[in-house]
């Protein structure tokens, strides 16, 4: 977007220009929407109510931006306007059809001023006309899509493509169920390394809203303001990581001796994880990206574990280590199409298709036959994805067996997790974002025969 001069200073007390240049950095910048928001809530000088305003928007904006569009598409003629107008436009309407107690001549009023300041007069009159002929005439019904796949993608804004595919594999109650939680406000949760009883007394006292994880043992959920800034973060106390990934690490039964490795480790919440647990052994932690791994070292500085790993920049599907070294537990948080991330980064549902799927699973596939030979006999291969897709999960470990008849399912106990739904009948774990609104995530443990 190109940004006028003036605009800084003539908008800079206007959020919602605060939001279109967000917006804009996720649609141009090649920028996951969560670290362009955790950016603005540490660099900005709003006040915590602001920037929550601004964060739900722009989050809800991405959400449901092919919901939006349809109901903008009535009101726009001609060629389609530059795209940080679009986004503008559709963050006006979300406001207006999600959001309580925001006058529709204000969204108007701000959003002229906007267009007029960093575009032109014209561009003013432009979108005050799409905006007072959108309130004055309501969006167009959703219910007159008659085929019902192309309804469901304009109702939960989800490429046909993935309705089609999540229609195919659920039940249509958990179909509607997991689609509509997609669009909700996302909150961010830290994995405690110490007492969790403590850490949340504290993380209160500062006015966090916190509660404890529904299916993570060390986790607690934070419903508003940022922990980062707090001596539980700097300290080391806590860490930020999904609920879901949490369940990983446990799932090594590791003893503390072991030689481990971590195939894909950045960003790194896993591999501390992994870490903590050790006390005479050690762990490899390998990473494609540099600057992913300079960030897990600094991590594992501010928790006390640099002793605990080494760090390499390697691709694991061609590592051999130094020693010509077996390990005794290998994780292999695999590369996926992220699709079990959808409410945190919602950019995610727009970007993937089928063909990009396929050519993940081939990846995963060469990653997993080459570390499958690293791992001693008796040794524990754990595979994960943050993705619900059944290519990345289910299916490519069956085909991993098929394989390699040397190794086997090592089926997940209930008693090893908060919730036994979590439990496939295969005895791998699958989670929906929408049973626990967390990420969805899939881990499958597999050990190999000793003989």
């Amino acid at each position: 977007m190109k940004i006028k001069q003036r605009s800084h200073q003539r908008l800079k007390d206007n959020l919602r220009w605060d939001m279109v240049q967000l917006l804009d950095a996720v649609d141009h910048g090649d920028r996951f929407s969560h670290l362009v928001i955790d950016q603005y809530l540490d660099q900005s000088p709003r006040s915590l109510k602001d920037k929550n305003l601004v964060v739900r928007v722009v989050y809800g904006s991405i959400q449901r931006r092919l919901t939006l569009d349809y109901f903008l598409s009535p009101f726009i003629k001609g060629q389609r306007p530059e795209p940080w107008v679009q986004s503008l436009l559709r963050l006006s309407i979300y406001q207006a059809l999600y959001l309580d107690r925001i006058p529709q001549h204000a969204i108007v009023n701000e959003a002229v001023e906007i267009a007029k300041v960093n575009g032109h007069q014209g561009l003013g009159k432009y979108v005050n006309a799409i905006l007072r002929n959108f309130f004055r005439q309501g969006p167009p019904a959703i219910e007159a899509i008659q085929e019902e796949n192309k309804r469901w993608s304009i109702q939960y804004s989800l490429p046909v493509w993935l309705v089609d595919y999540l229609v195919s594999h659920l039940p249509s109650a958990d179909f509607h169920a997991l689609a509509e939680s997609l669009n909700q406000p996302t909150h961010l949760s830290i994995r405690v390394n110490h007492s969790k009883d403590q850490v949340m007394k504290d993380l209160a006292a500062l006015g966090l809203g916190v509660e404890p994880s529904q299916v993570a043992d060390q986790g607690i959920r934070v419903m508003g303001g940022n922990p980062i800034h707090t001596a539980c973060y700097q300290t080391g106390a806590i860490t930020i990581q999904d609920e879901s990934s949490m369940l990983v690490a446990p799932l090594g039964q590791l003893k503390g001796d072991e030689a481990v490795l971590d195939a894909c480790a950045a960003p790194g919440g896993k591999a501390t994880q992994i870490a903590s647990y050790l006390t005479t052994g050690h762990l490899q932690a390998l990473d494609l990206s540099a600057s992913k791994l300079k960030k897990l070292a600094q991590h594992a500085e501010r928790m006390g574990l640099q002793d605990k790993l080494t760090i390499q920049v390697a691709d694991a599907r061609y590592f051999v280590p130094d020693t010509q070294m077996l390990y005794d537990v290998i994780y292999l948080d695999a590369p996926c199409s992220g699709l079990g991330l959808m409410r945190r980064k919602p950019e995610i549902k727009y970007q993937k298709s089928k063909e990009a799927i396929q050519s993940l699973v081939n990846l995963q596939a060469q990653l997993l036959d080459h570390v499958a030979g690293l791992l001693k006999p008796g040794g524990r291969l754990i595979y994960s994805t943050c993705s619900i897709a059944y290519e990345e999960n289910e299916w490519q470990i069956n085909a991993f067996l098929d394989r390699h008849p040397d190794f086997a399912r090592q089926a997940i106990q209930k008693e090893e997790v908060k919730q036994a739904d979590l439990i496939t009948d295969q005895g791998d774990i699958r989670i929906w974002p929408h049973q626990y609104e967390t990420d969805g995530f899939f881990i499958s443990r597999l050990s190999k025969n000793s003989d």
